[in-house]
């Protein structure tokens, strides 16, 4: 990971500097966007640095994505109940980035992309929409057989987190500050590294477990979490985002 984030960051600062002051293309444009892809909706600028690099910064969230389903409930006891209560899942990422494209030609509208996007550690929430008076009495909610500590108001959180800092690799077609038109569309093929996604929560034990993470290898694959192990070491696995996006671009002066 900190191999890949100096790689990103070499890429992105070394070659700019190396364009020559004297360049008639160094910050003499600059052009808004609009993107829509898997790393969501973005709004961004660029400006040329030189005839070789392009420098975009902006913004990119995905809207809430959420699911709901009825979880069992355990007391305090580990005991299940029979009663259920909804619990609701939430995907959602918001991120700022700074990318460097980089043409192999001065004509070129193929480009390699280096860079990073900043953002928040937590891509999914997930919590009970409502209470129970066991969980307020220190039970949990049952999610894939595995317990999910609740607080004394009864609700229990669960986080997926990665990592805030995200190297970016990836190649593209197109300019985000147009040469010859006044608007152009572009497109992205990349990569964000987000490091080792990790689950976290309380367990049964909320007032001396605390808030931590959940990991797949203290849950025995014979019990009744067994699907909770499948999901969270399936978690663990995905390092990389894939970022696919269009872009349309338009040159303000």
């Amino acid at each position: 990971m900190k191999k890949l984030a100096i790689l990103a960051l070499g890429i992105a600062l070394v070659l700019p500097s190396s364009v020559k002051a004297q360049d008639s293309e160094l910050f003499n444009h600059l052009s808004l966007g609009v993107s829509l892809g898997t790393d969501g909706i973005g709004f961004e600028a660029a400006v040329p640095i030189g005839r070789y690099v392009q420098a975009r910064t902006g913004i990119s969230f995905m809207p809430a994505f959420s699911y709901s389903d009825d979880v069992h409930i355990q007391t305090s006891a580990g005991l299940e109940l029979p009663d259920k209560v909804e619990a609701k899942g939430t995907l959602h990422m918001t991120d700022w980035k700074l990318l460097f494209d980089i043409f192999p030609s001065q004509n070129s509208a193929f480009h390699f992309t280096a860079g990073f996007y900043v953002g928040k550690q937590n891509v999914v929430t997930a919590k009970n929409t409502e209470s129970h008076p066991m969980l307020e009495s220190g039970g949990a909610i049952l999610i894939g057989g595995q317990p999910f500590g609740a607080n004394q108001q009864g609700v229990a959180n669960i986080q997926v987190r990665t990592s805030s800092f995200k190297p970016y690799l990836g190649i593209g077609f197109g300019r985000a500050v147009p040469r010859k038109h006044r608007f152009a569309v572009a497109c992205d093929l990349g990569v964000q590294f987000w490091g080792k996604p990790k689950v976290y929560g309380w367990d049964d034990d909320v007032l001396h477990g605390g808030f931590k993470e959940v990991k797949y290898q203290n849950i025995d694959p014979e019990s009744s979490a067994a699907d909770a192990r499948d999901a969270i070491k399936a978690i663990n696995s995905i390092g990389v985002w894939p970022v696919i996006n269009i872009r349309i671009n338009g040159r303000i002066f």
